[in-house]
């Protein structure tokens, strides 16, 4: 089996019923960038979705629907 270098992901655009869903967001996208894993996702800008985006370009990765 090979390894991952891209994953989809698509989750809301709204915030969730809590902190604790951005701050797992931002956790995953922080992983993703540091194991070199590339991020497909939903294109929202705002929400859990954003704040997964926003990690990842934070973090030095990659993001498909929205390059730096």
């Amino acid at each position: 089996m090979g390894t991952i270098d891209t994953l989809c992901v698509f989750c809301g655009s709204n915030v969730g019923r809590g902190e604790a869903y951005l701050d797992a967001a931002r956790r995953l996208g922080t992983r993703l960038a540091t194991d070199g894993i590339g991020l497909v996702d939903g294109g929202a800008a705002v929400g859990t979705m954003g704040a997964l985006a926003d990690a990842v370009l934070a973090a030095g990765g990659r993001v498909g629907s929205r390059r730096p």
